[in-house]
């Protein structure tokens, strides 16, 4: 190695040095990457199943809140029907002479 001093080859040794350094962050990054990139993949996988089940729940509770929803309905109806009755059964009694106390 004629022509080449010590100060040489010990920046050629740095910048080689470097030079690994860097191939071996840039290959470690990479599969870090990956890694994070399998992660990802899984984390949006378990989030889309727990909205679907989210979605199934909101359906079936829908259903259930329709079915009370019916079923109140209906039994305000029938209570205004039976309001309605002994509205007029107090009014049959009244005219016959009967004394009905008003309600509360």
């Amino acid at each position: 190695m004629e022509g080449v001093g010590a100060t040489e080859l010990i920046l050629g040794g740095g910048v080689v040095l470097w030079l690994t350094r860097e191939v071996w962050w840039s290959l470690l990054r990479r599969k870090g990457d990956v890694a994070e990139a399998g992660a990802n993949a899984a984390l949006l996988e378990g989030l889309r199943k727990r909205i679907e089940s989210l979605e199934v729940s909101l359906v079936q509770v829908h259903a259930l809140l329709e079915e009370e929803t019916k079923a109140r309905r209906l039994a305000e109806e029938r209570a205004h029907r039976q309001q309605l009755r002994i509205q007029t059964l107090e009014s049959a009694l009244r005219r016959l002479g009967a004394v009905i106390p008003e309600e509360e």
